[in-house]
């Protein structure tokens, strides 16, 4: 897909009654750098539909959407501040990887909470006649709207595994550039901001998901239940799980 933007359908995978997750319906991405005319092509000529956006209202009156679609929706989730606020005190420490990765798994536990809402919305809106395609997304892609995908490729029976290689092909799509703002940033601050320590904030880790997945599992006794404690009914999910997977 679009690697740049790190744009990328999230179905296509078996799951274990041996069915496929649905394909063509339900993409992901990141609005962290600018769309090239090539990639706005390609996105326009999937026809989405909505556009879902979980960041901040901060962040979005900051930086707006540029994906198109017919209608862009907004679902924030504000994981910017918790993570902005936990990182500070860490950003020009040495040897600080193993704190900053602790801050984000701490943030992840606290947004199976916060994301209960989105959640919701996000299936009713997926029910919705004619709400298809869609694409939801974040700043970069990988945390509100990896955890997003991974509940749903979850909730439709893909193997744990896999959920988690796909959670972690984020990476690959963000370390170069990552790395032009980790060498831009050790140069205007002469040496003084730790390379390694972008590095651990930005890229997404198992263990982050996994923190998520087991709250989910220990505390609301596991994902059916997680995505029905916002309101979403049993009938609900079985009509979410007909719509998404293959016959």
């Amino acid at each position: 897909m679009l690697s740049r933007i790190n744009f990328r359908d999230f179905g296509g995978a078996k799951t274990a009654d041996g069915r496929r997750i649905r394909k063509g319906i339900l993409y992901r991405s990141g609005v962290w750098q600018k769309m090239n005319d090539a990639d706005r092509a390609y996105i326009v000529s999937l026809n989405i539909q909505y556009i879902i956006d979980f960041r901040s209202t901060e962040e979005q009156e900051r930086k707006p959407s540029n994906l198109p679609g017919r209608e862009l929706l907004s679902m924030p989730c504000n994981i910017d501040r918790l993570t902005r606020d936990g990182l500070r005190p860490l950003w020009l420490k040495r040897d600080a990887d193993d704190r900053i990765m602790d801050v984000i798994d701490g943030v992840y536990s606290e947004m199976v909470d916060m994301m209960v809402e989105p959640m919701r919305k996000m299936i009713n809106l997926i029910l919705s006649p004619g709400a298809l395609p869609i694409i939801i997304h974040c700043h970069a892609g990988k945390d509100r709207t990896g955890f997003a995908a991974a509940m749903i490729q979850w909730f439709l029976g893909m193997d744990r595994d896999a959920i988690i290689a796909e959670y972690l092909k984020s990476n690959v799509f963000l370390m170069p550039k990552i790395s032009k703002l980790m060498n831009r940033l050790h140069l205007f601050t002469a040496g003084l901001y730790p390379k390694s320590n972008l590095q651990a904030a930005f890229e997404v880790k198992e263990k982050y998901l996994l923190t998520a997945m087991k709250k989910v599992d220990e505390v609301y006794g596991g994902i059916d239940k997680y995505l029905m404690s916002s309101g979403v009914t049993q009938k609900q999910l079985a009509e979410l799980r007909n719509l998404l997977l293959e016959q």
